[in-house]
């Protein structure tokens, strides 16, 4: 099952781990949810951090797609989901 979701119904910007939490809350029941960035001006590190990371991490079965993702909401996207593909590496080499 498949669902979109259009943060600019919400707001043009997001910030807060708290605000991310409410967004993700019951995506969990689908299996791919477009995250649609539209006319988002800005997200925060917390944001991106805790939806494309921590919740990602949490729900593997659940892919996310973002799209329509202004410059500077990519910039967050992609540091969030960088910091998670780095993550359980051997930094040993």
């Amino acid at each position: 099952m498949r669902t979109i979701v259009r943060l600019q119904e919400i707001g043009t910007t997001f910030m807060t781990r708290s605000e991310a939490k409410r967004l993700v809350n019951g995506l969990e029941r689908f299996c791919e949810v477009v995250l649609d960035f539209g006319g988002v001006e800005l997200v925060g590190q917390g944001f991106a951090d805790e939806v494309f990371r921590v919740w990602a991490r949490q729900h593997p079965a659940v892919a996310l797609i973002p799209i329509a993702m202004s410059a500077p909401v990519a910039f967050m996207v992609e540091r969030a989901t960088r910091g998670a593909s780095m993550l359980g590496r051997d930094s040993s080499g």
